[in-house]
């Protein structure tokens, strides 16, 4: 088993490695530039933004594709045909290397029959500094039935690495920044409840004689 994840311009760096499944991760409109090693026998591409659940719930962040159980199925499905194989060789690439790709790793070689913490530990050790997409993981979860053990490996990964780098998690701002907009939303609704109120007192109030 050989199992690599990296950014999408490193992908030429591995075309001289043996590996037999390629998965690219891309954003929705983009066209593929990462082009597979000439060993490949099966490749997959899925398109969708490097969101996490918080930033789904913001309104700035609407017009961008999360990640849906849809795709987390097609690489379940993908996991799942490796299942099978005594030999492989497996290359994930998104735009860093650090979030889509390190997630979708660790999905497929859970589906493909290794328990949630050795597929956890297996793509941690080829990339470091990975940070996987935590909705990505959740759906996963479900999807694989693990009881949100990988959801729960990449937030404790998560805060750690914070932790040890010195500095906020930007996902904390997201969700004050998700609070905000909550409270500013409460305050219009209340304010055009009370206009309503206000205009319909009016019409009952009569005019001059």
């Amino acid at each position: 088993m050989r199992l690599m994840v990296c950014s999408r311009e490193s992908v030429e760096n591995y075309h001289g490695h043996p590996v037999s499944h390629f998965v690219s991760l891309i954003d929705p409109g983009e066209k593929d530039p990462s082009i597979p090693p000439p060993s490949v026998e099966k490749d997959l591409s899925l398109a969708f933004s490097d969101l996490d659940d918080i930033e789904v719930t913001l309104p700035r962040f609407k017009r961008y594709q999360p990640p849906e159980r849809e795709h987390i199925e097609e690489l379940v499905g993908f996991g799942r045909e490796m299942s099978d194989l005594s030999e492989w060789g497996l290359l994930l690439n998104c735009e860093a290397g650090i979030s889509r790709s390190p997630a979708a790793a660790i999905i497929i070689l859970t589906a493909a029959g290794y328990r949630p913490q050795t597929a956890f530990g297996l793509v941690r050790r080829v990339q470091p500094e990975m940070l996987p997409n935590r909705r990505m993981l959740r759906l996963s979860d479900e999807v694989l039935d693990t009881g949100g053990a990988l959801h729960r490996m990449a937030e404790i990964h998560r805060q750690k690495a914070f932790l040890r780098a010195g500095y906020e998690d930007p996902t904390l701002v997201r969700q004050r920044e998700a609070q905000l907009e909550a409270q500013q939303s409460w305050w219009k609704r209340w304010m055009r409840s009370v206009a309503r109120r206000l205009r319909r007192e009016n019409r009952k109030v009569p005019g001059p004689k």
